[in-house]
């Protein structure tokens, strides 16, 4: 059994990455063929993530300049040890400081294992220093979108894997309503910045009809947004639910949920909505909507188009859009089930080792 080390920083316990660290290990849990542990520098600071991940945690402080201190001074000589006890066969690092180290380390104690870097965020909207983006000897890419700026960045294609990202869900139904349509927003409440809602409030207060706004979800945010939502006219037709820890549990019936995002990785709300048989309308940020969305389960509209998105979401309200049923929007979420996911992962992982080995 092949022996893998995954190194991540210090990460708050409630975003993608840490969802998607926990379906892979959920994904492993029916397979045998790698063995990963994982190694948080850093701890979270909720860690409900961790329930069943073979993790080993060191827990710096809740002060980022003192994490900032220790990843300077000691992570080095910890990453050292860990790797000359453990001598895997490959290492993994969502973060580049992390795999650069990783990298040099091996070298100096003559370990053969890649090292390959499994980065969660468009490398435009969140750049990497050249020296450590080269610095790596495979990547790990999580969409499409990503695998294409990495290129761009001049990383050869065989070196890239795209393997998306695993999303666990009960799949529940949840029935499209009519009387009045329900559009759906879940994440971070910002107005403005990568959330972008201002471009969801501007196109729907120039929407008429019969529909409701249901945003679930909370930040320091949320004052700034109802203010512009009362600004517009919207209020009457807004329900704020706040935060929900399962949100899609909570939601009974849905027309379409819309995601106006500057960017994303890889969209997680876009590959629930279509588990849960929701239609999807969202902006074609450079990354991850074209993995999600086909004719079957969405529409794709130009970011920053308003007048477009207002024209898709006045259609749906008067029924000019014929939304594919739920099952059919269900079946288009096959290919981001944890047992799917695995085998891209661990068909990444056969080629790279096998590769290593031949070099």
């Amino acid at each position: 059994m092949k022996k893998g080390i995954l190194f991540v920083p210090f990460m708050s316990g409630r975003g993608g990455t840490e969802t998607v660290i926990h379906n892979l290990f959920s994904s492993m849990s029916n397979h045998s063929q790698y063995k990963l542990k994982v190694y948080s520098i850093g701890g979270s600071d909720i860690t409900e993530w961790e329930k069943g991940v073979d993790i080993k945690t060191t827990w710096i402080s809740k002060y980022r300049f003192i994490r900032n201190l220790y990843y300077l001074s000691v992570l080095p000589a910890q990453m050292l040890i860990i790797l000359k006890r453990e001598k895997p066969d490959f290492i993994i690092s969502t973060n580049p400081v992390m795999w650069s180290l990783a990298q040099y380390i091996k070298k100096v104690i003559h370990l053969n294992a890649p090292v390959i870097a499994w980065y969660h965020y468009s490398t435009i909207q969140h750049p990497i220093k050249k020296l450590f983006l080269h610095s790596c000897d495979y990547y790990l890419a999580i969409s499409t979108g990503i695998k294409e700026e990495l290129k761009k960045s001049g990383i050869t294609s065989s070196r890239i894997f795209n393997v998306l990202n695993p999303i666990i869900s009960d799949k529940r139904i949840i029935p499209q309503s009519t009387q009045p349509k329900h559009f759906i927003f879940l994440g971070r409440l910002m107005l403005d910045g990568q959330k972008n809602m201002r471009e969801l409030i501007d196109a729907l207060s120039q929407v008429h009809g019969n529909f409701i706004l249901d945003i679930y979800g909370d930040s320091s945010q949320r004052n700034e947004v109802k203010q512009y939502i009362q600004s517009t006219g919207l209020a009457d037709k807004t329900l704020f639910h706040g935060f929900i820890a399962d949100p899609w549990s909570k939601i009974k019936e849905a027309t379409a949920i819309i995601l106006t995002s500057n960017f994303e990785g890889l969209p997680t709300v876009l590959c629930e909505a279509i588990s849960h048989g929701v239609f999807c309308v969202s902006a074609n940020m450079p990354t991850g909507p074209d993995d999600i969305i086909t004719n079957d389960n969405g529409i794709i509209y130009q970011l920053h188009d308003q007048k477009s998105l207002t024209s898709i979401l006045q259609r749906i309200v008067d029924g000019h859009i014929q939304l594919p049923s739920p099952i059919t929007i269900q079946n288009t979420f096959r290919k981001f089930e944890p047992d799917e996911y695995y085998q891209r992962f661990s068909k990444a992982i056969n080629a790279i080792l096998l590769r290593s080995t031949n070099s």
